[in-house]
Protein backbone atom coordinates (compact mmCIF):
# COMPACT_ATOMS: atom_id res chain seq x y z
CA UNK A 1 0.00 0.00 0.00
CA UNK A 2 1.40 3.42 -0.79
CA UNK A 3 0.63 5.20 2.02
CA UNK A 4 2.83 8.06 1.33
CA UNK A 5 0.74 8.81 -1.46
CA UNK A 6 -2.46 9.01 0.17
CA UNK A 7 -4.05 12.71 2.17
CA UNK A 8 -6.34 12.45 3.94
CA UNK A 9 -8.33 15.11 6.03
CA UNK A 10 -7.09 15.89 9.36
CA UNK A 11 -10.70 16.89 11.01
CA UNK A 12 -11.51 12.63 9.90
CA UNK A 13 -8.47 11.29 10.89
CA UNK A 14 -8.23 7.52 11.64
CA UNK A 15 -9.30 8.19 15.69
CA UNK A 16 -12.68 9.80 14.27
CA UNK A 17 -13.81 6.63 12.26
CA UNK A 18 -11.85 3.81 14.75
CA UNK A 19 -14.23 0.83 14.35
CA UNK A 20 -16.65 2.06 12.60
CA UNK A 21 -17.32 -0.01 9.09
CA UNK A 22 -19.37 -0.51 6.12
CA UNK A 23 -23.16 1.16 5.52
CA UNK A 24 -22.75 2.67 9.70
CA UNK A 25 -19.67 4.64 8.26
CA UNK A 26 -21.18 6.36 5.32
CA UNK A 27 -24.13 7.12 8.07
CA UNK A 28 -21.46 8.55 10.60
CA UNK A 29 -19.71 10.42 8.10
CA UNK A 30 -22.57 13.02 6.84
CA UNK A 31 -24.08 13.01 10.48
CA UNK A 32 -20.87 14.48 11.94
CA UNK A 33 -20.52 16.50 9.32
CA UNK A 34 -23.69 18.49 10.27
CA UNK A 35 -23.68 17.98 13.79
CA UNK A 36 -19.88 19.72 13.83
CA UNK A 37 -21.89 23.03 12.09
CA UNK A 38 -24.01 23.56 14.86
CA UNK A 39 -27.08 21.28 13.66
CA UNK A 40 -28.95 19.23 15.92
CA UNK A 41 -28.61 15.48 15.65
CA UNK A 42 -31.17 12.86 16.53
CA UNK A 43 -30.37 8.70 16.05
CA UNK A 44 -33.79 6.57 14.89
CA UNK A 45 -34.09 2.96 16.16
CA UNK A 46 -36.03 2.94 12.94
CA UNK A 47 -37.43 5.13 10.20
CA UNK A 48 -40.12 7.72 12.06
CA UNK A 49 -43.70 8.10 11.10
CA UNK A 50 -42.68 11.68 10.14
CA UNK A 51 -40.39 10.21 7.09
CA UNK A 52 -40.56 7.02 4.86
CA UNK A 53 -37.89 5.97 3.74
CA UNK A 54 -36.82 2.99 1.25
CA UNK A 55 -34.45 1.24 3.23
CA UNK A 56 -33.37 -1.57 0.90
CA UNK A 57 -34.71 -4.56 2.74
CA UNK A 58 -31.69 -3.51 5.62
CA UNK A 59 -32.12 -2.73 9.04
CA UNK A 60 -31.82 1.33 9.95
CA UNK A 61 -30.52 1.07 13.61
CA UNK A 62 -27.05 3.24 13.04
CA UNK A 63 -28.09 4.12 10.56
CA UNK A 64 -31.26 6.36 9.92
CA UNK A 65 -30.84 9.98 11.63
CA UNK A 66 -32.20 13.26 11.09
CA UNK A 67 -30.25 16.70 11.38
CA UNK A 68 -32.00 20.22 11.89
CA UNK A 69 -31.77 23.57 11.93
CA UNK A 70 -34.26 26.08 13.69
CA UNK A 71 -35.80 26.41 10.27
CA UNK A 72 -36.11 22.91 9.01
CA UNK A 73 -35.54 19.58 9.48
CA UNK A 74 -34.03 16.71 7.64
CA UNK A 75 -33.95 13.10 7.95
CA UNK A 76 -31.00 10.37 6.51
CA UNK A 77 -30.63 7.10 5.53
CA UNK A 78 -27.48 6.46 5.37
CA UNK A 79 -25.83 8.90 2.96
CA UNK A 80 -28.79 9.07 1.51
CA UNK A 81 -30.77 12.35 2.46
CA UNK A 82 -34.88 13.10 2.22
CA UNK A 83 -35.07 14.82 -0.80
CA UNK A 84 -34.17 11.45 -2.77
CA UNK A 85 -37.35 10.40 -3.82
CA UNK A 86 -38.21 6.51 -2.95
CA UNK A 87 -39.68 5.97 -6.73
CA UNK A 88 -35.80 7.04 -7.53
CA UNK A 89 -34.53 4.68 -5.06
CA UNK A 90 -36.99 1.56 -6.26
CA UNK A 91 -35.88 2.65 -10.01
CA UNK A 92 -32.06 2.56 -9.19
CA UNK A 93 -32.56 -0.77 -7.69
CA UNK A 94 -33.23 -2.39 -11.09
CA UNK A 95 -31.23 -1.67 -13.20
CA UNK A 96 -33.20 -2.79 -16.73
CA UNK A 97 -35.60 0.43 -15.77
CA UNK A 98 -32.66 2.40 -14.84
CA UNK A 99 -31.24 1.91 -18.28
CA UNK A 100 -34.48 2.49 -19.77
CA UNK A 101 -34.69 6.02 -17.79
CA UNK A 102 -30.80 6.82 -19.31
CA UNK A 103 -31.41 5.71 -22.81
CA UNK A 104 -34.77 8.02 -22.66
CA UNK A 105 -32.96 11.12 -21.93
CA UNK A 106 -29.64 10.31 -24.64
CA UNK A 107 -27.76 9.29 -21.61
CA UNK A 108 -24.74 6.48 -23.02
CA UNK A 109 -25.28 3.25 -21.65
CA UNK A 110 -24.03 -0.45 -22.62
CA UNK A 111 -25.97 -2.50 -25.65
CA UNK A 112 -27.69 -5.42 -23.86
CA UNK A 113 -31.09 -6.76 -23.27
CA UNK A 114 -32.80 -9.08 -20.08
CA UNK A 115 -33.73 -12.43 -20.70
CA UNK A 116 -34.54 -15.60 -18.72
CA UNK A 117 -33.66 -18.33 -21.12
CA UNK A 118 -30.05 -19.68 -21.03
CA UNK A 119 -30.30 -20.93 -24.82
CA UNK A 120 -31.37 -17.25 -25.37
CA UNK A 121 -28.62 -15.90 -23.66
CA UNK A 122 -26.20 -17.61 -25.39
CA UNK A 123 -27.34 -16.75 -28.81
CA UNK A 124 -27.67 -13.16 -27.73
CA UNK A 125 -24.02 -12.94 -26.92
CA UNK A 126 -22.97 -14.74 -29.56
CA UNK A 127 -25.26 -12.33 -31.53
CA UNK A 128 -23.44 -8.93 -30.26
CA UNK A 129 -19.69 -11.02 -29.55
CA UNK A 130 -17.85 -11.66 -26.35
CA UNK A 131 -16.71 -10.34 -24.27
CA UNK A 132 -20.51 -10.12 -22.48
CA UNK A 133 -21.23 -9.22 -18.61
CA UNK A 134 -23.66 -11.10 -16.98
CA UNK A 135 -26.15 -9.67 -13.76
CA UNK A 136 -29.20 -10.14 -11.97
CA UNK A 137 -31.14 -7.47 -12.43
CA UNK A 138 -31.51 -6.15 -9.18
CA UNK A 139 -28.58 -6.04 -6.55
CA UNK A 140 -25.65 -3.84 -5.35
CA UNK A 141 -21.99 -4.64 -4.16
CA UNK A 142 -21.03 -6.33 -7.38
CA UNK A 143 -22.94 -9.70 -6.13
CA UNK A 144 -23.76 -12.42 -9.02
CA UNK A 145 -21.87 -9.79 -11.96
CA UNK A 146 -19.42 -11.20 -13.95
CA UNK A 147 -17.68 -9.16 -16.43
CA UNK A 148 -15.34 -10.32 -19.04
CA UNK A 149 -16.92 -13.32 -20.13
CA UNK A 150 -14.85 -14.19 -23.39
CA UNK A 151 -16.44 -17.28 -25.08
CA UNK A 152 -19.48 -19.58 -24.77
CA UNK A 153 -17.73 -22.10 -23.11
CA UNK A 154 -17.07 -19.37 -19.71
CA UNK A 155 -20.95 -18.33 -20.24
CA UNK A 156 -21.54 -21.49 -19.53
CA UNK A 157 -20.15 -21.80 -16.46
CA UNK A 158 -21.31 -19.03 -15.49
CA UNK A 159 -24.65 -19.27 -15.90
CA UNK A 160 -24.60 -22.68 -14.09
CA UNK A 161 -23.01 -21.08 -11.16
CA UNK A 162 -25.90 -18.08 -11.07
CA UNK A 163 -28.46 -20.80 -11.49
CA UNK A 164 -27.76 -22.55 -8.69
CA UNK A 165 -27.23 -19.77 -6.41
CA UNK A 166 -30.03 -17.34 -7.71
CA UNK A 167 -33.69 -17.38 -7.53
CA UNK A 168 -34.43 -14.90 -9.92
CA UNK A 169 -34.25 -16.35 -13.65
CA UNK A 170 -34.15 -13.26 -15.14
CA UNK A 171 -30.53 -11.73 -16.07
CA UNK A 172 -29.51 -8.76 -18.19
CA UNK A 173 -26.97 -9.49 -20.27
CA UNK A 174 -24.16 -6.68 -21.53
CA UNK A 175 -21.49 -6.01 -24.14
CA UNK A 176 -18.80 -5.64 -22.17
CA UNK A 177 -16.75 -2.33 -22.72
CA UNK A 178 -12.62 -2.39 -21.85
CA UNK A 179 -11.31 0.93 -20.14
CA UNK A 180 -11.05 2.15 -16.68
CA UNK A 181 -14.09 2.42 -14.19
CA UNK A 182 -14.97 4.75 -12.00
CA UNK A 183 -17.64 5.54 -8.94
CA UNK A 184 -18.52 9.43 -9.69
CA UNK A 185 -20.03 10.60 -6.92
CA UNK A 186 -22.17 13.69 -7.75
CA UNK A 187 -24.19 16.57 -5.63
CA UNK A 188 -26.42 19.40 -7.66
CA UNK A 189 -24.31 20.09 -10.74
CA UNK A 190 -21.02 19.12 -9.28
CA UNK A 191 -18.68 15.64 -9.73
CA UNK A 192 -17.60 16.00 -5.91
CA UNK A 193 -15.28 12.40 -6.18
CA UNK A 194 -14.19 10.12 -8.62
CA UNK A 195 -12.86 6.33 -8.02
CA UNK A 196 -10.88 4.66 -9.81
CA UNK A 197 -11.89 1.21 -8.74
CA UNK A 198 -9.29 -1.49 -9.58
CA UNK A 199 -10.14 -5.17 -9.38
CA UNK A 200 -9.29 -7.11 -6.76
CA UNK A 201 -4.84 -8.08 -7.59
CA UNK A 202 -2.09 -9.10 -5.79
CA UNK A 203 2.09 -8.21 -6.52
CA UNK A 204 3.71 -11.07 -7.02
CA UNK A 205 7.08 -10.84 -5.31
CA UNK A 206 8.84 -14.02 -6.33
CA UNK A 207 8.42 -15.87 -3.60
CA UNK A 208 5.27 -15.97 -1.63
CA UNK A 209 1.95 -18.14 -3.49
CA UNK A 210 -0.66 -16.80 -4.03
CA UNK A 211 -2.72 -17.41 -1.58
CA UNK A 212 -0.09 -15.91 0.79
CA UNK A 213 0.28 -12.61 -1.01
CA UNK A 214 -4.03 -12.89 -0.88
CA UNK A 215 -3.61 -13.23 3.38
CA UNK A 216 -0.93 -10.57 2.70
CA UNK A 217 -3.16 -7.79 1.25
CA UNK A 218 -5.87 -8.35 3.42
CA UNK A 219 -3.80 -7.90 6.17
CA UNK A 220 -2.58 -4.84 4.63
CA UNK A 221 -6.05 -3.58 4.07
CA UNK A 222 -6.60 -3.66 7.86
CA UNK A 223 -5.10 -0.20 8.17
CA UNK A 224 -7.83 1.41 5.76
CA UNK A 225 -11.08 2.50 7.65
CA UNK A 226 -12.77 1.83 4.31
CA UNK A 227 -10.97 -1.32 3.44
CA UNK A 228 -10.49 -3.09 6.76
CA UNK A 229 -13.97 -5.30 6.54
CA UNK A 230 -13.67 -5.85 2.88
CA UNK A 231 -10.95 -8.53 2.20
CA UNK A 232 -10.46 -10.44 -1.04
CA UNK A 233 -12.38 -13.77 -0.64
CA UNK A 234 -11.42 -16.66 -2.37
CA UNK A 235 -14.59 -18.10 -4.20
CA UNK A 236 -15.71 -19.13 -7.65
CA UNK A 237 -14.93 -16.23 -9.67
CA UNK A 238 -11.44 -15.81 -8.19
CA UNK A 239 -10.65 -19.40 -9.04
CA UNK A 240 -11.79 -19.67 -12.69
CA UNK A 241 -9.74 -16.14 -13.30
CA UNK A 242 -6.95 -17.93 -11.75
CA UNK A 243 -7.07 -20.74 -13.83
CA UNK A 244 -7.65 -18.45 -17.16
CA UNK A 245 -4.09 -17.67 -16.71
CA UNK A 246 -2.59 -20.49 -15.71
CA UNK A 247 -2.36 -20.28 -11.85
CA UNK A 248 -4.08 -22.06 -8.72
CA UNK A 249 -4.15 -20.74 -5.25
CA UNK A 250 -0.50 -22.42 -4.84
CA UNK A 251 0.88 -20.32 -8.00
CA UNK A 252 3.93 -18.13 -7.29
CA UNK A 253 4.13 -15.25 -9.46
CA UNK A 254 7.11 -13.31 -10.54
CA UNK A 255 8.66 -10.52 -9.08
CA UNK A 256 6.37 -7.45 -9.49
CA UNK A 257 4.09 -9.51 -11.25
CA UNK A 258 0.62 -7.82 -10.66
CA UNK A 259 -2.08 -10.68 -11.29
CA UNK A 260 -5.87 -9.94 -10.98
CA UNK A 261 -8.17 -11.51 -9.04
CA UNK A 262 -11.46 -10.34 -10.49
CA UNK A 263 -12.64 -8.82 -13.21
CA UNK A 264 -15.14 -6.91 -11.56
CA UNK A 265 -14.36 -4.08 -9.80
CA UNK A 266 -16.25 -3.53 -6.68
CA UNK A 267 -14.71 -3.03 -3.47
CA UNK A 268 -16.90 -4.65 -1.14
CA UNK A 269 -15.39 -7.89 -3.04
CA UNK A 270 -11.30 -7.19 -2.23
CA UNK A 271 -11.11 -4.29 -5.09
CA UNK A 272 -8.63 -1.01 -4.52
CA UNK A 273 -9.85 2.51 -4.42
CA UNK A 274 -7.70 4.80 -6.41
CA UNK A 275 -8.97 8.87 -6.24
CA UNK A 276 -8.96 10.04 -9.68
CA UNK A 277 -11.44 12.89 -10.08
CA UNK A 278 -8.89 14.87 -11.34
CA UNK A 279 -7.81 12.84 -13.92
CA UNK A 280 -11.60 12.77 -15.57
CA UNK A 281 -12.47 14.35 -18.78
CA UNK A 282 -15.16 17.53 -18.28
CA UNK A 283 -17.00 15.11 -20.51
CA UNK A 284 -17.46 12.92 -18.87
CA UNK A 285 -18.31 14.71 -15.32
CA UNK A 286 -21.24 15.69 -17.76
CA UNK A 287 -22.53 12.24 -18.18
CA UNK A 288 -22.65 11.79 -14.18
CA UNK A 289 -24.31 15.02 -14.49
CA UNK A 290 -27.12 14.05 -16.81
CA UNK A 291 -27.38 10.78 -15.35
CA UNK A 292 -28.90 12.04 -12.09
CA UNK A 293 -31.17 15.07 -14.31
CA UNK A 294 -32.38 11.85 -16.19
CA UNK A 295 -33.71 10.58 -13.39
CA UNK A 296 -36.83 12.21 -10.84
CA UNK A 297 -35.72 14.20 -8.21
CA UNK A 298 -32.56 12.55 -7.17
CA UNK A 299 -29.98 15.57 -6.32
CA UNK A 300 -27.26 13.44 -5.13
CA UNK A 301 -25.93 10.02 -5.84
CA UNK A 302 -23.26 7.54 -7.00
CA UNK A 303 -22.75 7.07 -11.18
CA UNK A 304 -20.75 4.04 -12.40
CA UNK A 305 -19.03 4.90 -15.49
CA UNK A 306 -16.74 3.00 -17.87
CA UNK A 307 -14.48 5.40 -19.65
CA UNK A 308 -13.40 4.51 -23.28
CA UNK A 309 -9.84 3.95 -23.28
CA UNK A 310 -9.65 5.49 -27.09
CA UNK A 311 -11.42 8.64 -26.21
CA UNK A 312 -11.44 10.08 -22.88
CA UNK A 313 -14.56 12.31 -23.85
CA UNK A 314 -16.70 9.10 -24.11
CA UNK A 315 -18.18 6.36 -21.65
CA UNK A 316 -21.08 4.44 -20.55
CA UNK A 317 -23.35 4.49 -17.54
CA UNK A 318 -23.42 0.93 -15.61
CA UNK A 319 -25.45 1.49 -13.06
CA UNK A 320 -27.14 4.67 -10.59
CA UNK A 321 -26.36 4.09 -6.94
CA UNK A 322 -28.74 6.12 -5.22
CA UNK A 323 -27.73 5.50 -1.40
CA UNK A 324 -24.00 4.76 -2.30
CA UNK A 325 -21.03 4.23 -0.03
CA UNK A 326 -18.76 7.49 0.33
CA UNK A 327 -16.53 6.01 2.57
CA UNK A 328 -13.55 5.39 0.10
CA UNK A 329 -14.20 8.85 -0.84
CA UNK A 330 -12.76 9.94 2.27
CA UNK A 331 -10.07 6.67 3.13
CA UNK A 332 -8.40 6.21 -0.40
CA UNK A 333 -6.09 3.29 -0.93
CA UNK A 334 -4.37 5.99 -3.39
CA UNK A 335 -4.48 9.62 -3.80
CA UNK A 336 -6.21 12.75 -2.23
CA UNK A 337 -9.71 12.27 -0.48
CA UNK A 338 -12.83 14.27 -1.50
CA UNK A 339 -15.32 15.70 1.00
CA UNK A 340 -18.29 13.97 -0.13
CA UNK A 341 -20.38 14.43 3.82
CA UNK A 342 -19.42 18.39 3.14
CA UNK A 343 -20.89 18.29 -0.39
CA UNK A 344 -23.57 16.93 0.90
CA UNK A 345 -24.74 19.39 3.93
CA UNK A 346 -23.64 22.22 1.71
CA UNK A 347 -27.36 20.99 -0.55
CA UNK A 348 -29.24 20.27 2.63
CA UNK A 349 -28.22 23.38 4.73
CA UNK A 350 -26.62 25.84 2.19
CA UNK A 351 -26.76 28.72 5.52
CA UNK A 352 -24.37 26.21 7.31
CA UNK A 353 -21.52 26.07 4.54
CA UNK A 354 -18.97 28.89 5.96
CA UNK A 355 -19.79 28.23 9.42
CA UNK A 356 -16.95 27.30 11.73
CA UNK A 357 -16.86 23.51 12.44
CA UNK A 358 -16.20 22.03 15.19
CA UNK A 359 -13.10 19.65 16.16
CA UNK A 360 -14.87 17.38 18.29
CA UNK A 361 -16.51 14.14 17.72
CA UNK A 362 -18.74 11.98 19.40
CA UNK A 363 -18.78 8.30 20.56
CA UNK A 364 -20.87 6.40 17.81
CA UNK A 365 -21.02 3.46 19.11
CA UNK A 366 -21.79 4.26 22.31
CA UNK A 367 -24.74 6.27 20.98
CA UNK A 368 -26.37 3.65 19.14
CA UNK A 369 -26.22 0.64 21.65
CA UNK A 370 -29.23 1.79 23.31
CA UNK A 371 -31.45 1.55 19.72
CA UNK A 372 -29.61 -1.93 18.71
CA UNK A 373 -31.10 -3.08 22.14
CA UNK A 374 -34.18 -1.49 21.12
CA UNK A 375 -33.52 0.19 24.60
CA UNK A 376 -34.79 3.33 23.16
CA UNK A 377 -36.65 5.00 20.00
CA UNK A 378 -34.49 7.96 19.51
CA UNK A 379 -31.39 9.19 20.77
CA UNK A 380 -30.14 13.10 20.75
CA UNK A 381 -26.72 14.36 20.60
CA UNK A 382 -25.69 16.99 23.03
CA UNK A 383 -24.28 19.86 21.16
CA UNK A 384 -20.95 19.97 19.84
CA UNK A 385 -18.70 22.18 22.40
CA UNK A 386 -16.92 24.93 21.87
CA UNK A 387 -12.97 24.52 21.90
CA UNK A 388 -10.47 27.09 24.16
CA UNK A 389 -8.07 28.36 22.00
CA UNK A 390 -5.54 26.80 24.79
CA UNK A 391 -5.17 23.62 26.25
CA UNK A 392 -4.75 23.00 29.77
CA UNK A 393 -2.95 20.29 31.55
CA UNK A 394 -2.94 19.60 34.99
CA UNK A 395 -0.38 17.92 37.02
CA UNK A 396 -0.98 16.38 40.48
CA UNK A 397 0.44 14.33 42.69
CA UNK A 398 -0.29 12.49 45.98
CA UNK A 399 -1.36 9.21 47.29
CA UNK A 400 -3.90 8.89 44.03
CA UNK A 401 -3.64 4.99 42.67
CA UNK A 402 -6.28 2.83 43.89
CA UNK A 403 -8.30 5.27 46.07
CA UNK A 404 -11.43 6.60 43.71
CA UNK A 405 -9.53 9.90 42.70
CA UNK A 406 -9.62 9.39 38.61
CA UNK A 407 -13.44 8.21 38.89
CA UNK A 408 -14.52 11.10 40.88
CA UNK A 409 -12.28 14.02 38.77
CA UNK A 410 -14.12 12.47 35.86
CA UNK A 411 -17.75 13.11 37.90
CA UNK A 412 -17.09 16.35 38.73
CA UNK A 413 -15.46 17.01 35.09
CA UNK A 414 -18.70 15.90 33.41
CA UNK A 415 -21.19 18.12 35.72
CA UNK A 416 -19.11 21.10 34.63
CA UNK A 417 -19.56 20.22 31.38
CA UNK A 418 -16.11 20.06 30.60
CA UNK A 419 -14.42 17.57 28.09
CA UNK A 420 -10.47 15.82 27.92
CA UNK A 421 -8.92 13.34 29.69
CA UNK A 422 -7.71 12.00 32.86
CA UNK A 423 -4.31 9.13 33.13
CA UNK A 424 -2.09 7.80 35.04
CA UNK A 425 1.33 8.92 34.67
CA UNK A 426 2.84 6.85 37.27
CA UNK A 427 1.98 5.17 40.83
CA UNK A 428 1.85 8.78 42.41
CA UNK A 429 1.05 10.95 39.99
CA UNK A 430 -1.47 11.43 36.93
CA UNK A 431 -2.39 14.02 34.32
CA UNK A 432 -5.56 16.34 32.97
CA UNK A 433 -6.19 17.34 30.29
CA UNK A 434 -8.86 19.89 29.63
CA UNK A 435 -10.02 21.19 26.30
CA UNK A 436 -12.79 23.67 27.11
CA UNK A 437 -14.47 25.29 29.83
CA UNK A 438 -14.98 28.74 30.68
CA UNK A 439 -12.55 30.63 34.06
CA UNK A 440 -15.55 29.47 36.64
CA UNK A 441 -15.66 26.17 35.72
CA UNK A 442 -11.97 25.76 35.29
CA UNK A 443 -11.00 27.31 38.44
CA UNK A 444 -13.75 25.44 40.56
CA UNK A 445 -13.04 22.07 38.85
CA UNK A 446 -9.47 22.45 39.64
CA UNK A 447 -9.97 23.25 43.45
CA UNK A 448 -11.65 19.54 43.43
CA UNK A 449 -9.02 17.91 41.94
CA UNK A 450 -6.29 20.01 44.57
CA UNK A 451 -9.07 18.78 47.33
CA UNK A 452 -9.56 15.42 46.13
CA UNK A 453 -12.09 11.84 46.85
CA UNK A 454 -12.53 10.96 50.19
CA UNK A 455 -9.32 8.29 50.52
CA UNK A 456 -7.14 10.10 48.54
CA UNK A 457 -4.24 12.98 49.65
CA UNK A 458 -3.45 15.42 46.96
CA UNK A 459 0.37 16.71 47.77
CA UNK A 460 0.52 18.95 44.55
CA UNK A 461 -1.41 20.47 42.09
CA UNK A 462 0.51 21.84 38.85
CA UNK A 463 -1.44 24.35 35.96
CA UNK A 464 0.16 24.74 32.21
CA UNK A 465 -1.71 26.54 29.93
CA UNK A 466 -0.31 25.27 26.50
CA UNK A 467 -0.93 26.69 22.71
CA UNK A 468 -2.20 23.38 20.62
CA UNK A 469 -3.58 23.09 17.53
CA UNK A 470 -7.49 23.28 17.68
CA UNK A 471 -8.34 21.73 14.75
CA UNK A 472 -6.90 18.45 16.03
CA UNK A 473 -9.83 15.89 16.50
CA UNK A 474 -11.06 15.37 20.08
CA UNK A 475 -13.59 12.70 21.51
CA UNK A 476 -16.32 14.86 23.15
CA UNK A 477 -16.94 13.83 26.74
CA UNK A 478 -14.38 13.06 29.52
CA UNK A 479 -12.32 10.15 29.27
CA UNK A 480 -10.43 7.87 31.72
CA UNK A 481 -6.86 6.29 29.84
CA UNK A 482 -6.10 3.30 30.77
CA UNK A 483 -2.29 2.30 30.86
CA UNK A 484 -1.35 -0.98 29.27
Amino acid sequence: MKKSEVQLFPHLNHEVVKDISGFKLCSYLVALEGWRRGLELKWYKDETELCKMDRLNSSTQGKFFSLSSNEKKHYFFRSRGDIVSNKTVRICQNKETTKDFLNEAGVPIPLGTVLSNDKEIIEYAEQVGFPVVVKPLKGSMGKGVYTNINNTQELNDVLAELRSTLKDTELMIEKYYPGKEYRIYVVGDKVIGATNRVPANIDGDGIHSVEDLIKIKNNERKSNPYLAPKPIKVDFEVRNLLKSVGYDLKSIPRKDEKVFLRDKSNLSSGGDPIEATDELSGEVKQIAVDTLKALPSIPHAGVDIIVDPQDDRKGVVLEVNATAEIGFHLYPLEGKARDVPSAIIDYYFPETKNMNRSSFYFDYLSVIEPLKQWAAEEVKIAAAPERSKSIKYITVTGKLKKVGYMSYIKRQAMRRGLHGYIQQIDDNSIEIKLLNGNEQNLNGFIEVCKKGSKKSKVQNVLENDLQENVEIPQKMGFQIISIN
